[in-house]
């Protein structure tokens, strides 16, 4: 049996995505191909989920919610206190010809040692949001990466 110190990591997964991908939508839906899995070796150990996305928008606003997966049940993590419409979430882009990276980082107490799916969902309140490109797709392309490492209790 390995013997680890508390706030050790043990394993670390990463998605990257390149490829690129934008919404319009008026509803939360998965961000295609921006998904994590890892199967925790203690139910007591945290995973740190964390990520950068590449984003653009023209005159757009956009929610993300991070989310967790076991087995068929999905949650929202990381996200505002109260939850009063489809605006609250994880983290907010938006403004009139923004490119920016949206980072994110949260230490998840999954309690499990099933295999534990990360995702993001975006949603717009107006106007569209890319992935992996600005919103004039012909100026500049980027990359975006999720990570999941399972750390110590």
């Amino acid at each position: 049996k390995k013997l680890s110190c508390p706030g050790t990591i043990i394993q670390v997964v990463q998605t990257f995505k390149n490829d690129t991908a934008s919404t319009s939508g008026n509803s939360h839906t998965a961000i295609s191909g921006l998904t994590v899995a890892i199967t925790p070796s203690s139910s007591s150990n945290k995973i740190l989920y964390r990520g950068s996305l590449y984003l653009a928008g023209s005159g757009a606003e956009a929610v993300f919610r991070l989310t967790r997966t076991i087995g068929a049940t999905t949650t929202n993590i990381s996200v505002a206190s109260v939850m009063d419409d489809d605006e609250d979430g994880s983290f907010l882009i938006g403004g009139s010809s923004v490119y920016r990276t949206g980072s994110f980082e949260f230490l998840d107490s999954p309690n499990t040692t099933n295999a534990v799916t990360y995702g993001i969902t975006w949603q717009t309140h107006s106007g569209t949001i890319y992935l992996n490109r600005t919103w004039d797709s012909g100026f500049g392309h980027g990359a975006s990466t999720i990570t999941a490492m399972e750390i110590s209790a």
